[in-house]
């Protein structure tokens, strides 16, 4: 029987499945953060040559497709697919961002729409008719990315440093972010940034415990993050005629569904939000199906999920 492999990178985890037509997996693996905004550009490479070379192992021939979606190397595929393809012997071979990803994990019979993530970065993205429109937002941590995890996280350790400054208002994320790192603010700053972007984002979660609590540097933080994310979805509203799906996935948005409720709110009454019911990598895994017209089943679906949810 044939096989496929599919691939979600991201800038926390890279994960990777073997799986046949029907949807049962042959393998999966979980590696660290693959976008090379991150980590680098070689560091990107090497790393997701080694996971799908593994992976190519467990692939019983032939080998139809591999799909490899993952963030940050939008601006260097034929990079990627260059060293990529003369490694894995597959009928067909695509190295994109992970655009397609999360939309097509809830959308997944190519259905006009969007696709909201919310993790340690954010963006939308817009498919019409088939087609990837590009992007809105997502430009990067270091250009925009407001709204998102490390957006979050980094604006609660910048409340910090005026609340010890006092330079700014006195907040509980200053305690909330002691009892995180264990000292007091001046002696957390090398461990922050030695841990880097995922580390700044790994923090957002005080930023909601403050929110809940009352804290108005908190609350202040959420109520702008979602109204920019839901700027993003207001301008893509006009690219569609009439009501269209609003795929909203990643960690935040997961961990924390009364922030997307405000998105929600903050939105045109057209957009239809509909959380991601399964994982990016399944995404990953229609994507490799689509690219030798293989359609995927609501049974195809359940078995691959089911498979995945066990692992």
């Amino acid at each position: 029987m044939a096989s496929y492999i599919a691939l979600d990178g991201g800038g926390t985890k890279t994960l990777t499945v073997v799986f046949d037509e029907t949807g049962h997996i042959l393998y999966h693996s979980h590696a660290a953060g693959s976008n090379p905004l991150d980590i680098g550009l070689e560091s990107s490479r090497q790393l997701l040559l080694r996971t799908l070379r593994d992976a190519a192992v467990h692939a019983s021939a032939p080998l139809e497709s591999v799909y490899c979606g993952a963030a940050g190397i939008t601006h260097y595929n034929d990079f990627f697919e260059r060293d990529m393809c003369t490694e894995l012997n597959s009928r067909r071979f695509v190295c994109e961002g992970d655009i397609r990803n999360m939309i097509s994990s809830e959308l997944y019979h190519n259905e006009d729409g969007c696709s909201l993530i919310i993790g340690t970065g954010c963006g939308l993205w817009q498919r019409r008719q088939g087609k990837m429109l590009g992007h809105t937002g997502g430009w990067g941590y270091l250009i925009d990315t407001y709204g998102s995890g490390f957006w979050l996280g980094r604006e609660a350790v910048r409340a910090v440093a005026r609340d010890w400054d006092k330079r700014g208002p006195k907040t509980m994320l200053t305690d909330l972010l002691r009892e995180e790192t264990g000292g007091d603010f001046p002696s957390s700053m090398a461990g922050l940034y030695a841990g880097g972007r995922a580390r700044f984002a790994s923090l957002a979660h005080l930023v909601f415990t403050g929110e809940e609590a009352g804290d108005p540097v908190c609350c202040s933080l959420i109520a702008d993050g979602a109204d920019y994310l839901a700027e993003l979805v207001r301008t893509a509203g006009p690219c569609f005629d009439g009501p269209f799906p609003v795929v909203v996935g990643g960690g935040i948005a997961a961990a924390y569904p009364r922030y997307v409720d405000k998105i929600a709110e903050l939105s045109p009454p057209t957009a239809r939000f509909l959380p991601a019911s399964a994982p990016p990598i399944f995404g990953a895994a229609v994507e490799a199906m689509r690219m030798v017209d293989q359609s995927v089943s609501q049974e195809f679906r359940q078995h691959f999920l089911d498979e995945w949810n066990a692992k």
